[in-house]
């Protein structure tokens, strides 16, 4: 019994829940320095874990509540037997370091800092995505990590807000990534479960076009002519085709 106590006082001292539904609780382990504190008040402040929460408990509840664990040190990622979406501090820095160093606020008019936190959202998705997978046991036919890209963007785009930004600030992350990179993979890179980044970067990109083209009229223009219009029209019908399966494991509260 006194080592339980001591073992669950010293959880008290490192973690701290600070949002909890049903379905998705979020923790905070202490923070190390003041760089990750700066970071753990830039997530809180945020509204990410909210809109994360409000979305499952709305579209993807969950038999076991999941947990969403920040500080971690591995991740971002969705650890099966814990049933924890791990997400280290370290992750949103990096990602602000990328819009910071691309200026996105001066290329595209929005703050280095909300690019960092739709990337956050959308990883958040992704991850959840791969929770639902297993906690629901739905079949995929395929590569899961395209199938958990996609569920996050049409999530994004369907019910968040200026979503359809927020996606196509996800993807630039990917394109950021895929630019500081070598001009080779690895071998091992092309037997990853993950599809390579810039490849991620258009198929987020397609997904916005086809949510709406007239809006996003221009956003496939740096596709060669000769394969433009084929690539919009497939776009079209692959947003929809992707939207409507995954709707098919989506519930609506309302609904139940």
């Amino acid at each position: 019994m006194f080592r339980l106590s001591c073992l669950l006082f010293g959880l008290l001292l490192t973690s701290h829940t600070y949002a909890e539904s049903n379905n998705i609780r979020v923790t905070y382990l202490e923070p190390t320095d003041n760089n990750e504190v700066q970071v753990k008040q830039a997530l809180e402040q945020s509204g990410v874990n909210e809109t994360v929460i409000e979305l499952s408990d709305q579209l993807f509840p969950f038999k076991k509540t999941l947990t969403v664990e920040y500080g971690s040190k591995d991740g971002p990622l969705y650890d099966p037997e814990k049933h924890v979406v791990q997400m280290p501090y370290s992750f949103y820095d990096e990602s602000l370091t990328y819009f910071t160093k691309n200026e996105y606020q001066e290329k595209y008019g929005k703050p280095a800092q909300s690019g960092a936190i739709d990337t956050v959202l959308h990883t958040l998705l992704h991850e959840a995505g791969h929770a639902y997978i297993a906690d629901q046991n739905i079949p995929i036919l395929g590569k899961e990590e395209d199938a958990v890209d996609n569920l996050a963007a049409v999530l994004m785009i369907e019910y968040v807000e200026d979503g359809d930004s927020a996606a196509i600030s996800a993807a630039d992350m990917f394109a950021f990534e895929s630019e500081d990179r070598p001009d080779y993979y690895d071998f091992g890179e092309y037997i990853d479960e993950h599809s390579f980044d810039l490849q991620r970067y258009f198929s987020t990109l397609c997904l916005v076009y086809g949510s709406d083209p007239e809006k996003h009229e221009n956003l496939l223009d740096e596709v060669e002519n000769d394969y433009l219009t084929e690539r919009k029209d497939f776009c079209i019908y692959q947003y929809q085709a992707i939207s409507d399966n995954w709707h098919s494991y989506l519930t609506h509260k309302n609904d139940q």
